[in-house]
């Protein structure tokens, strides 16, 4: 047995190397191959606890301040919003009808469908 660090740097290069070894789902797959880290600057605190348990219940993560966290005032934070292409598209579906978070989730997929990462 073998076993070695591949590095995949776009969603093309993800679907290719799973390709070759002969998935048949290697498009969709390869969305949860690229992990793209967004940092999102002064969310209030509610909507910032909304984004962090979103992701968490997606298998993702969101960063924000301690006083956020612990609704300690009415602050604001920035955000680090860490997951996979799928699971930043994913928390954009699940949030979809949520307007408090829309400009955060918009902001999030900007970055997502611009990165370098996301091309086929």
């Amino acid at each position: 047995m073998q076993a070695e660090k591949i590095d995949l740097g776009s969603v093309g290069e993800a679907a290719e190397a799973i390709k070759r070894i002969g998935a048949d789902t290697h498009e969709f797959m390869a969305t949860r191959a690229i992990h793209i880290n967004i940092l999102v600057k002064d969310a209030p605190a509610e909507e910032a606890r909304l984004l962090k348990r979103i992701y968490n219940d997606i298998g993702a993560e969101v960063a924000i301040s301690h006083d956020a966290y612990h609704e300690e005032g009415t602050v604001l934070t920035d955000i680090i919003a860490m997951g996979t292409v799928y699971q930043h598209r994913e928390a954009k579906r699940i949030l979809s009808d949520n307007t408090d978070v829309q400009p955060w989730i918009s902001a999030i997929e900007a970055v997502v469908e611009s990165a370098p990462e996301t091309r086929e």
